[in-house]
């Protein structure tokens, strides 16, 4: 199976057992035996929210990832270009740039899967192909 790329929702509330989304991801991660891969902006999102959210929440993210929970991809020059122009595109969505470089990071390694809990976002996205993300996280994916 490709990557599935991860967002920055999946990552924070794997460690928030509190979050309605909680159960399911877990649930999903615990049954995936593919390759997981996310950008460093989304890592950083990730690290933030759940230092915000409690001590414990943010040592479990760091945890895990340094047991390479998923693999984490730095943004490329070759990606802001693409950045800037997904950014021009979907402006009147007020994209976040963690959203832009995910989807550089898609086209790169040429994946269609995701994990997020943006349904909303991720549903109009489309990749230079004209192909969109699919969630794995919908009850159709």
């Amino acid at each position: 199976m490709a990557n599935v790329l991860v967002d920055s929702g999946p990552l924070i509330v794997l460690f928030d057992a509190h979050d309605r989304w909680h159960i399911k991801v877990k649930s999903f991660l615990r049954s995936y035996r593919g390759e997981l891969a996310t950008s460093a902006a989304y890592v950083t999102k990730a690290a933030w929210f759940t230092s915000s959210l409690a001590p414990a929440c943010f040592d479990g993210l760091v945890a895990w990832l340094a047991r390479g929970g998923v693999a984490i991809h730095n943004i490329e020059l070759a990606d802001l270009a693409r950045i800037r122009q997904l950014a021009s595109k979907y402006r009147d969505l007020d994209p976040d740039f963690a959203d832009l470089a995910l989807l550089a990071l898609a086209e790169r390694l040429e994946t269609l899967s995701v994990l997020t809990v943006d349904a909303r976002d991720f549903s109009i996205y489309r990749l230079r192909s004209g192909k969109r993300l699919v969630n794995l996280l919908d009850e159709g994916a």
